[in-house]
């Protein structure tokens, strides 16, 4: 037995997998774990300069891992010149808001606000660029939605990207306009997403800067790996700052495992290039993301049958690629040895997702190196719950929308639909393995707060509704543990790496002042991290 750089001593480890913690040590030496277990072989793996860590009851636990998130978004959103709020209840206290950073940035530059969600207001309306234009008639805001699937712009900011009401809709996109033609100033999926690249065009300093504070966050949770996601169908709009990470971790600034996944598009070159550059121990990419349909609220999500309070006649969303290009594109990622991970919310996105995951198979034979997941996976056709672990299809959720706006979805999709919303019980039950994130910055990338809303599937700011929306379908701590530890690290196809404590992987892991296990629920929400370790290196202590 080598011995040890580090031993971490607890009564309470839990290695990733199961519903036990054990009580005993953790070696590492190098960057690797080299013993998990009991303190029988404490003596063993000690040495001469061996760090020896006590941490009497509190929880040593692998890394969490964020399974879908936006870097780059997400790191933005915590610039505090961004104005985001979540909990605004009318388009005017949103516009009042702007006031708090509107003098932190200079007048020729868009003054950013993000979070709204006109669902959850007194008056469930889309806004209008009026609002924006009375109180900032000369200088361009851009509000983006809760989702990040609509944007929000004023005439300024309108005139300043080159729109006017002659301006046609993208494939996969709307630009809403009045009853007399006129712009609204709302821009929907691939129309608001097809903007992102002139709105925030920042010099490069300015985003390491932020990247570099967004790890420092994601540290102090915990978290020791991402999966990184292209923000837009678009090519060349994935906004995977390959540049900005190559950097840091020359720097040694790279203090998170990113799992990149560039767009899925027909010649597959980006994602070629960066697969044979990125391959660890920091930077990987072996996978490729793409959008199959909208969100729910806007009614964009693609649906079996029309939605519950349908917006039109056969009103069931719509895909934001042709059904047949997006099985051409899986079919060849799958045929060039690429992990496919697509953005699917409605049944009928997900039914079809699933039938082209089959046909690759069957096609190009199965590979069980390759992991293909489906994102975000909110409403299910009931057999497709059992065909995603038959396929070996892997389901990757994020509990804290599930409890964002529950009677919203009650109303989109009705009663009967709803009762299969965000099914985590269900779908472990059907054998699949869950692995969850936050779709950062969609909602806080604190992994506490997704874990309490599975495990209560009641909202961690509001605490409803009482006993839980949809309470059949709670699950475990453990099982929520595990899908943020171990069951994201599958999604992205590195559980080989890490993702459990075991020896031979990577020393990636943190300590928490709460047992997550076996704590009251409300305790959850009160949990630190006392300690992250990635690859052996402390990146952080409280």
């Amino acid at each position: 037995m080598k011995q040890a750089d580090f031993i971490l001593k607890s009564s309470n480890i839990y290695r990733g997998v199961g519903k036990d913690t054990f009580s005993g040590f953790v070696a590492v030496t190098g960057d690797k774990i080299t013993y998990a277990g009991g303190l029988e072989m404490l003596e063993r793996c000690l040495g001469a300069d061996t760090k020896v860590l006590d941490f009497g009851e509190q929880l040593i636990l692998p890394g969490f891992h964020d399974a879908h998130l936006h870097t780059f978004m997400a790191s933005l959103y915590a610039d505090p010149r961004v104005k985001v709020s979540f909990d605004d209840t009318s388009e005017e206290q949103c516009v009042a808001g702007l006031a708090e950073v509107a003098d932190l940035v200079p007048k020729d530059q868009w003054l950013i606000g993000a979070g709204w969600y006109h669902s959850l207001w007194d008056r469930p309306e889309l806004p209008t660029k009026a609002s924006l234009d009375a109180v900032y008639p000369d200088r361009p805001v851009v509000m983006v939605s809760f989702d990040c699937h609509t944007m929000w712009i004023n005439s300024c900011g309108m005139n300043k990207l080159g729109i006017d009401r002659n301006t046609p809709n993208r494939p996969g996109g709307q630009i809403d306009h009045d009853a007399n033609g006129e712009l609204t100033g709302i821009f929907h999926e691939a129309d608001a997403t097809a903007l992102c690249k002139q709105i925030y065009d920042f010099p490069d300093e300015v985003v390491e800067g932020l990247y570099e504070n967004f790890m420092h966050i994601l540290n102090r949770y915990g978290i020791t790996a991402v999966c990184d996601m292209s923000m837009m169908a678009e090519p060349g709009l994935d906004f995977l700052r390959t540049d900005i990470y190559s950097r840091m971790e020359q720097e040694g600034k790279l203090t998170v495992r990113v799992h990149m996944y560039p767009t899925l598009t027909e010649d597959l070159l980006r994602p070629m290039e960066m697969r044979s550059r990125y391959q660890g121990p920091m930077l990987y990419c072996n996978g490729v993301k793409q959008f199959f349909d909208g969100v729910s609220p806007c009614h964009t999500a693609y649906l079996k049958e029309p939605y519950a309070n349908a917006w039109y006649p056969g009103d069931v969303g719509k895909t934001t690629l042709p059904p047949e290009q997006m099985r051409r594109l899986v079919l060849k990622a799958h045929e060039n040895d690429f992990s496919v991970r697509v953005h699917t919310i409605g049944d009928q996105a997900i039914h079809l997702m699933l039938d082209y995951c089959e046909e690759a198979a069957i096609r190009y034979g199965e590979k069980p190196y390759l992991q293909h997941t489906l994102e975000h996976l909110e409403n299910l056709q009931p057999e497709d719950i059992l065909r995603l672990a038959r396929d070996h299809v892997l389901p990757s959720c994020q509990p804290a929308h599930a409890v964002c706006d529950p009677k919203g979805v009650e109303r989109d999709l009705g009663m009967e639909r709803a009762r299969l919303m965000w099914p985590f019980r269900s779908l472990l039950d059907g054998g699949s393995t869950l692995a969850f994130g936050t779709d950062a910055p969609v909602v806080e990338v604190n992994p506490f707060v997704s874990i309490y809303d599975a495990v209560t599937r009641q909202s961690a700011r509001t605490g409803q509704p009482e006993g839980g929306w949809m309470p059949q379908e709670k699950i475990a701590p453990w099982e929520a543990v595990s899908a943020y530890t171990h069951g994201a690290a599958c999604a992205a196809n590195a559980e080989h790496l890490y993702g459990t404590l075991a020896p031979g992987l990577f020393a990636d892991l943190c300590v928490l002042d709460h047992n997550l296990l076996t704590c009251d629920p409300e305790e959850i929400l009160e949990t630190a991290c006392v300690m992250t370790m990635v690859g052996g290196t402390i990146v952080y202590q409280s």
